[in-house]
């Protein structure tokens, strides 16, 4: 298949990139508006087709197409796509705003094409356990050191991160609507850490980032019946049940982009689009988790 990787930023290129250029049976193309990057990169992974604008690669027809741009450019983008009839993966959010993520999400059924979100931390090695059980209480924090910002950018860049698995972990055991508890702390009018609380079905859940910490750190603690796991940075932790504890890594011998759910997240991808058409099931977690993050960012601007 050939997918096409456009916007090659930061995290493009030190994740996507080099992944989908070693992946078996998938030929990259590469789209940026940068010409010298372009044909950098091109050099490099030793890839036969690039192109500057939009609508070359369009006109190109690849099988799908990777939109890691800006966030603000999601929307126009995705949606040019689709109504080419080109499949889309985009690197969280869908966008800024609800609506136009309402928008795509109902394009992609109409249109009956994949839309995939890169939400990784639902194909984290480490996590796979754990959500093969039922929780009774999910508590799961992200921080980083200095960085306060604008509400919505917050929440839908970052926080949807914690917000989407979450409530991706908790749907898969319990269904029905739940209204979550919002806090926020602001200084100097940017929002510098929230705790997000509710009760879905039988699980306690808590979703807490704060970006006025002393470092970065993340941990997920997920909770079954007499079953506790405890998972620091995605990558290593530990299993403690009926008093007994083991410790969780992943391979030495994996790289950083395994253990972060990257490479599985991307076959889960590539499957995907093999199979061809939408996946409504999948589209409905996307909607809820983008619907949640509006939530949190009204209950914050209040």
């Amino acid at each position: 298949m050939r997918i096409a990787l456009l916007g090659l930023g930061d995290i493009a290129q030190k994740a996507y990139l080099p992944l989908m250029a070693a992946m078996p049976g998938i030929t990259p193309l590469l789209c940026t508006r940068q010409a010298p990057l372009l044909q950098q990169l091109m050099q490099q992974y030793r890839i036969k087709e690039g192109y500057t604008e939009l609508t070359q690669l369009i006109a190109a027809r690849p099988d799908a197409v990777m939109i890691h741009s800006s966030t603000d450019s999601h929307f126009s983008i995705a949606t040019a796509l689709l109504n080419a009839g080109i499949a889309v993966f985009i690197d969280k959010p869908l966008s800024y705003q609800l609506a136009e993520c309402e928008q795509l999400l109902a394009l992609a059924e109409r249109k009956n094409l994949l839309l995939f979100v890169g939400f990784n931390r639902r194909y984290v090695p480490l996590y796979q356990p754990a959500l093969a059980v039922t929780p009774i209480q999910l508590q799961y924090q992200k921080n980083r050191h200095n960085l306060p910002a604008d509400t919505r950018t917050f929440v839908y860049d970052d926080f949807i991160h914690l917000l989407d698995f979450a409530h991706f972990a908790t749907s898969l055991h319990n269904r029905g609507n739940f209204t979550p508890t919002v806090h926020g702390h602001f200084t100097d009018g940017q929002l510098g850490c929230v705790q997000v609380s509710w009760h879905a079905g039988n699980t306690m859940v808590s979703a807490s980032m704060n970006r006025l910490a002393g470092g970065n750190f993340e941990r997920l603690e997920y909770f079954a019946v007499n079953q506790h796991w405890q998972v620091d940075n995605l990558v290593q932790g530990q299993l403690t049940a009926d008093n007994r504890q083991q410790q969780l890594a992943v391979n030495d011998w994996h790289d950083t982009l395994y253990k972060r759910g990257f490479v599985s997240m991307l076959q889960a991808f590539i499957q995907q689009l093999a199979k061809g058409g939408t996946n409504s099931a999948q589209n409905k977690t996307l909607l809820s988790s983008h619907q949640l993050c509006e939530f949190v960012v009204q209950q914050l601007q209040q």
